[in-house]
């Protein structure tokens, strides 16, 4: 326990309230009367009476990244929401998303269980199938022409 003052800090009355201040790793214990200023100054400016003191706080600030500019967005909130805010904010977190989807997944893309084909990759896959299911029944292998009919009806059916 930090021993108390037993005069006020600014005059010779008993101190009747004490506060103790960490600065620096130090601990400093002041006291001050019932009609001590320092009191009554912190009471109507709203300060602390360190400020008062002049006393300078060494408070460690977390590890704060890049705001988004668009919509105020950090990195601490994603690790809370796992969201991001805005399309912007992919931009300015783009390195520890990078490292974060790195720990994720094995590629930088995600492309789904089932992508949704466009029509350009239907038609392409179509042709595709419809040549091989030529080849196919030209070299009667009728296993192979069976799985290329259906594939073929089913992307004929995603029209």
């Amino acid at each position: 326990m930090f021993s108390r003052p037993p005069q006020c800090h600014q005059c010779t009355q008993n101190c009747t309230v004490f506060f103790t201040l960490v600065a620096d790793g130090k601990a400093q214990t002041l006291g001050c009367c019932k009609q001590c200023p320092l009191l009554e100054n912190a009471e109507k400016t709203g300060y602390l009476p360190s400020e008062l003191l002049h006393i300078n706080l060494a408070v460690p600030t977390p590890l704060i990244r890049e705001k988004c500019p668009a919509c105020g967005f950090r990195w601490e909130d994603f690790e809370r929401t796992h969201r991001m805010g805005c399309p912007v904010c992919y931009q300015i977190h783009s390195k520890p998303l990078a490292e974060t989807i790195a720990l994720i997944q094995p590629g930088p893309s995600h492309i789904g269980r089932h992508p949704s084909l466009h029509e350009k990759d239907r038609l392409e896959r179509l042709t595709r199938a419809k040549i091989l299911l030529e080849e196919a029944i030209r070299e009667e292998d009728f296993e192979s022409a069976a799985a290329l009919r259906d594939q073929i009806s089913d992307l004929e059916s995603k029209k």
